[in-house]
């Protein structure tokens, strides 16, 4: 009798391939030394303190035109703090008004600003050279960005750092134009003095960083002042604080009208705050910004938010070619509004201020001039439309006795120019003759035209045949060649 055979036990080699992957995802050990692992210290950073968070820029003007440089506040000096070497600094200019944006890179100047690096005294120098050619009462944003590679000492060794990694600081601060009306009419002198405005506490060079410096709080704009319910975005500049690492929170926001509803967003790009809101559909109310420090320090500042109410623009329905119009958009005073005269959709004139001034010509009758207000780039309101029209036929308004009765004199009424567009008047049947214009006698139809497009031509004509009736049949054309109706004296 023969042995039975032990049955074979089969192994799924589906597990084993299991196991085998669960192996190859775990971590390497990590060594007694730490090799292996990359980490980076959380105190490296860069610091930038500017000495000054307003430059001013004083300017007056007499009544001659005459310019004089009362004040200006030229250069700023930013000490840094941090250790960090392969240093690199850049200047973000920002004009508040228009939105518009020059950076400046430290060692080349552009013709009103300039960044100059000072490693032995661990700073920059911002230089400020303003533009007396253009007189306008200005607010500039600059933020000065710094970057820098970490020491390798400080940061513990070079296996501690990753390949690459640089070290980010940016800080802020205003540069302001103001011009005044002169009363005096003084002689024109130039005072360059430089008179600090705002000085903010040095950190101590070469220090750990504890020590912060002076903390503020300063909004991009004091005031807003922008048509009702439009939406607005304030900027808070902070000093001896980055808003993505040393505040305890977001800042505190209270507004003097409960029922307005303000946010709060980070800037992480440029590492500040942003409030943002609607103006009140009439009058003002105020913002208060309360933000505080790691350290436990404080600081607040306010700006105000006013409605300015858009006048109603008063526009007539139609207008005729070849007349010289003034649109009057009745923008309020605000910094950056517009008007604009548009026809077929195509821009064709454009105002900041006063009126917008536009002859229609014969090739646009037909078409619609469209008259828009912007403020701050966003259209406010409806559009307002205007009909360009062709001007109508002349009118016989009436006839009247003239002389000893065997004279007539017709009132014609016409439209347009009053030297291109003057009427005929001719005889079409009847006992008349001698047509004869009564010169001096033209004068617009209708004062409250502005301008006047309606105007009144007389002529006068003479009994044909004495011994029969005065009757007659007369229309009037003008230069067109539209023609009134036949109006028949009997």
């Amino acid at each position: 009798m023969s042995a039975r055979r032990r049955p074979r036990r089969r192994i799924e080699i589906y597990f084993v391939l299991y196991l085998v992957a669960l192996v190859l995802l775990l971590p390497d050990r990590k060594g007694a030394d730490g090799e292996g692992v990359s980490s980076i210290p959380t105190d490296l950073r860069l610091d930038l303190q500017p000495e000054r968070v307003r430059l001013e820029c004083k300017l007056g003007r007499d009544s001659s035109g005459a310019v004089t440089l009362h004040r200006l506040d030229s250069t700023n000096t930013i000490r840094y703090v941090g250790d960090v070497s392969n240093l690199q600094f850049r200047a973000r200019v920002e004009d508040l008004s228009t939105g518009d944006v020059l950076n400046v890179e430290s060692g080349s100047p552009s013709p009103f600003f300039s960044l100059q690096a000072q490693p032995d005294r661990r700073a920059v120098v911002f230089t400020w050279h303003p533009n007396l050619r253009r007189l306008l009462p200005r607010t500039l944003r600059v933020t000065i960005l710094g970057s820098g590679t970490p020491n390798i000492e400080s940061a513990g060794g070079a296996a501690a750092l990753p390949s690459g990694l640089r070290v980010n600081g940016s800080t802020q601060f205003v540069l302001a134009t103001t011009l005044t009306d002169d009363a005096s009419g003084s002689s024109i002198t130039a005072s360059r003095s430089r008179i600090d405005t705002v000085r903010i506490v040095q950190v101590p060079i070469g220090g750990s960083g504890a020590d912060l410096g002076q903390f503020w709080l300063q909004m991009s704009r004091d005031s807003i002042r922008t048509v009702p319910t439009k939406s607005w975005s304030n900027r808070v500049n902070i000093g001896g604080a980055d808003a993505t690492r040393d505040l305890i929170g977001m800042p505190e926001v209270r507004v003097s009208n409960p029922g307005v509803v303000v946010e709060r967003s980070i800037d992480s790009a440029l590492r500040m705050v942003v409030i943002h809101g609607k103006t009140p559909r009439t009058g003002s109310y105020s913002v208060d910004v309360i933000a505080r420090r790691r350290d436990g320090q404080v600081a607040s500042t306010t700006f105000v938010v006013e409605a300015v109410p858009m006048p109603d623009v008063v526009i007539p329905e139609f207008v005729y070619p070849d007349i010289a119009y003034s649109f009057d958009p009745r923008l309020p005073e605000l910094q950056d509004v517009e008007a604009t005269l548009s026809v077929n959709g195509q821009r064709i004139v454009s105002t900041r201020s006063g009126t917008i001034k536009y002859r229609p010509l014969r090739r646009d009758i037909g078409t619609k001039l469209k008259l828009d207000r912007f403020v701050d780039g966003e259209a406010i309101g409806n559009s307002h439309i205007v009909e360009v029209i062709d001007f109508p036929a002349p009118q016989i308004r009436d006839v009247l006795d003239f002389g000893s009765g065997d004279q007539k004199k017709v009132i014609v009424v016409f439209y347009g120019s009053p030297e291109r567009d003057r009427p005929k008047l001719s005889i079409t049947g009847g006992n008349a003759r001698d047509v004869r214009k009564l010169y001096g006698n033209l004068h617009a139809a209708d004062d409250s035209q502005n301008p006047p497009v309606t105007w009144i031509e007389e002529f006068t004509i003479s009994r044909k045949d004495k011994s029969k009736s005065f009757t007659f049949s007369v229309k009037a054309t003008d230069a067109s060649g539209k023609s009134s109706s036949v109006w028949t004296e009997r």
